[in-house]
């Protein structure tokens, strides 16, 4: 019995408590489908580190043209512009001291798809938290869960 509530005890510190969701502002209505994109940067949004800037850039760019099948090939075609509306990072030290209690990161990231007309067809918001985990869980956590919703959007509609 002892070693399931260690057992129990070690899965729970590792996992990040992390939550996410996908609103949709603007929801795509055309019949138009996407082969290729580029990522881009908006500079319009809230202010952000560049290390974050870097990695988000890294993963929506890994969401939406790696694995085993790829949503877009990168190239001229549609263009996804993100910005983020929301971003707080916490303080890791406070999840892991609190327990995910205290401390807890959320981002808002804000995405249109943009024609090659610089039409935005579809704005698209990822959300994502963590509030606790491993050391505190980190906040990439969020951005990872945010990026991945945007992705799942873009291969619904836009692809």
């Amino acid at each position: 019995m002892i070693r399931f509530v260690l057992a129990a005890f070690a899965a729970l510190s590792l996992s990040a408590c992390a939550s996410s969701v996908l609103v949709v502002e603007q929801p795509y209505a055309g019949q138009e489908k996407f082969t290729a994109a580029t990522v881009e940067f908006d500079n319009g949004g809230v202010p952000i580190d560049n290390d974050n800037r870097a990695y988000t850039q890294e993963k929506l760019e890994q969401e939406l043209f790696m694995g085993d099948s790829p949503i877009f090939a990168k190239g001229d075609g549609l263009t996804v512009k993100w910005r983020y509306v929301g971003f707080n990072e916490g303080s890791r030290l406070g999840r892991y001291l609190t327990g995910g209690i205290g401390g807890g990161s959320k981002v808002v990231l804000e995405v249109d798809f943009i024609n090659q007309s610089g039409e935005i067809l579809a704005t698209v918001r990822g959300e994502g938290s963590v509030g606790g985990g491993l050391f505190g869980g980190s906040n990439k956590t969020g951005i990872d869960k945010a990026a991945r919703h945007v992705a799942d959007y873009a291969a619904s509609n836009l692809r």
